[in-house]
């Protein structure tokens, strides 16, 4: 993320991206999964229906839970790695084969973009997330919570640190949140902390390709967020992809300052020389 070409090692394991909007008129299925399909086949070839369950409860007088059922379209690319569907008042598009910002994920931003136009389109935009999971992972750290000194911003650390622990203790797992205002109608929400095994499953919608063996690692959640307060604006692609990259920025300066050099070139990295000869 912090470079032009994507690291040997990245650690990035899930890239998303929800846009919110008024309910469609008609519905995600049906009519229009046809112009959907159309507009998203050269990256997403693969379409199937996704069922969800919902629970209903009466308020008031006793009366049984119903459960309503809807169909929503799904499209998918051959290798499963990139996924996106189509619902009612969202669509979702996540990724864990992330190929850079403007070398890849916003192709395929434009490319939901223009589907969802055909779907009728929406009256407008009620919110916008573009979220970023990083399990850093270095080698030589294999035991819970693991020594990050060098890997991570010393500040991430702070609640580790040794003026902070009591004499004769020694911390275990910490977790961390810190949220900043990006602009006036945004936000970037930043969680981040040790943990072990995985912080995004390897057999989730988005299927990942040779997941590391799950252990101890470092999280960086990064999700950057526009909603709308005043009113709702039309939904309009060039605007929508403008608002992206606003989004898109904070994410990537908060992930520079966070890691360090040595963790970039050293694990991120490690295969530089053979990758560019």
């Amino acid at each position: 993320m912090s470079r032009g070409r994507p690291f040997a090692n990245p650690p990035l394991a899930l890239t998303v991206l929800e846009i919110q909007y008024p309910e469609l008129a008609g519905g995600a299925g049906g009519a229009a999964k046809p112009g959907v399909r159309s507009a998203v086949r050269e990256h997403l070839p693969l379409a199937e229906n996704l069922t969800e369950d919902t629970v209903e409860l009466s308020l008031g007088a006793p009366a049984p839970a119903t459960i309503q059922r809807r169909t929503f379209p799904q499209f998918s690319s051959r290798d499963l790695t990139t996924v996106l569907l189509v619902k009612e008042n969202a669509s979702i598009l996540q990724t864990t084969g992330y190929g850079g910002w403007e070398e890849s994920f916003r192709h395929l931003v434009e490319a939901a973009l223009v589907a969802l136009n055909r779907t009728g389109p929406p009256d407008g935009v009620r919110r916008i997330g573009l979220r970023y999971i990083n399990e850093i992972r270095v080698p030589e750290i294999d035991s819970s919570p693991g020594d990050w000194r060098g890997y991570i911003h010393e500040s991430l650390l702070s609640a580790a640190g040794p003026k902070l622990i009591p004499a004769g203790l020694q911390p275990t797992v910490w977790q961390g949140i810190a949220q900043y205002r990006t602009a006036a109608d945004s936000t970037l929400m930043v969680r981040y902390g040790p943990r072990e095994g995985y912080a995004v499953d390897p057999q989730g919608p988005a299927r990942r390709k040779n997941p590391p063996a799950p252990g101890v690692f470092f999280l960086l959640d990064s999700d950057s967020f526009w909603y709308a307060e005043d009113e709702v604006p039309e939904f309009d692609t060039e605007w929508i992809l403008d608002r992206c990259d606003r989004l898109h920025a904070p994410i990537r300066e908060f992930f520079d300052l966070a890691t360090t050099e040595k963790l970039r070139n050293e694990v991120f990295d490690d295969r530089q020389e053979e990758d560019t000869r």
